[in-house]
């Protein structure tokens, strides 16, 4: 919507309106009371915290939707199955063990009222991929056909989830009957793989903009990354964006430097290795 906005106000057709319009202008005057004044002042400054406490890199790849698809690849499973190995591999360097899921939003507007719905990336041929590429002696060949099947995987959970097959929506519609109905606690709902399975470590989507080069947005657990990217063009096209450390110590920043920096030559690459697969 956006692209379309920016380009019919760019078209030399577009009605700008007259500059002779002898239509006077009036003030709209705000009568502002005190506690509307104060929430002002108040989400400004909680404004101002939410942009201090983010952090965000970007990184552009050599080649794009073109390149992958002379290799019978899906771009956007090229990139899924790429942010995939680069979180594994800032988690092997820190000595941790991944502790939550991969949200890909996908649409359902093909059905009355539909909007969203979760593409789960993570899959066991996934991790089989990723397990290939950390273990250094696994054959080159093995590794581009466990590539292949995890993005074959990803193709097919993502045509399964845009024809209203996806869990987690419905998961949603039950939580919200229960809250109506004021219901008490359910097993299902209490269930640590339930619990895991939904805190998002890495939120990702693709948006393709013929206007907009960048984009992003922040994490939505405090240990995870905002992923976002783009493959419709020459070049891929990646931001990683997270929270930083809120303690000012030396120990909190370098931490948070070594993420930052980690996360984005992880992302760099797996890219660069994917192209030479």
């Amino acid at each position: 919507m956006c692209d379309q906005v920016v380009r019919m106000i760019k078209d030399p057709a577009f009605d700008q309106g007259s500059e002779t319009s002898t239509a006077v202008p009036v003030a709209l005057d705000f009568h502002i009371t005190p506690r509307t004044e104060q929430a002002i002042k108040d989400a400004t400054v909680a404004a101002f915290e939410l942009v201090d406490s983010q952090a965000m890199s970007f990184h552009l790849t050599k080649y794009g939707k073109a390149a992958i698809k002379k290799f019978q690849m899906s771009p956007d499973s090229w990139a899924q199955m790429i942010i995939q190995l680069a979180y594994a591999r800032l988690l092997r360097s820190l000595g941790q063990k991944r502790q939550g899921g991969t949200y890909e939003s996908c649409t359902t507007r093909r059905f009355y009222k539909g909007r969203t719905e979760v593409i789960r990336v993570v899959s066991s041929e996934s991790d089989a991929f990723v397990q290939s590429m950390l273990e250094p002696h696994v054959p080159r060949g093995k590794r581009k056909a466990l590539f292949r099947e995890a993005a074959r995987k990803h193709i097919e959970t993502a045509r399964a989830t845009g024809s209203a097959q996806g869990i987690d929506r419905h998961i949603l519609g039950l939580k919200k009957l229960m809250e109506k109905d004021e219901v008490g606690s359910v097993a299902l709902f209490d269930d640590p793989v339930v619990k895991r399975s939904q805190h998002w470590v890495l939120s990702t989507s693709a948006i393709f903009s013929g206007i907009f080069e960048a984009y992003g947005w922040g994490e939505v657990v405090p240990d995870g990354f905002g992923v976002a990217y783009m493959t419709g063009f020459d070049g891929a096209f990646s931001s990683i964006d997270f929270l930083s450390p809120p303690v000012p110590c030396w120990f909190s920043h370098r931490m948070y430097s070594f993420r930052s920096s980690r996360v984005y030559d992880h992302i760099e690459e797996g890219n660069a290795e994917q192209g030479v697969l």
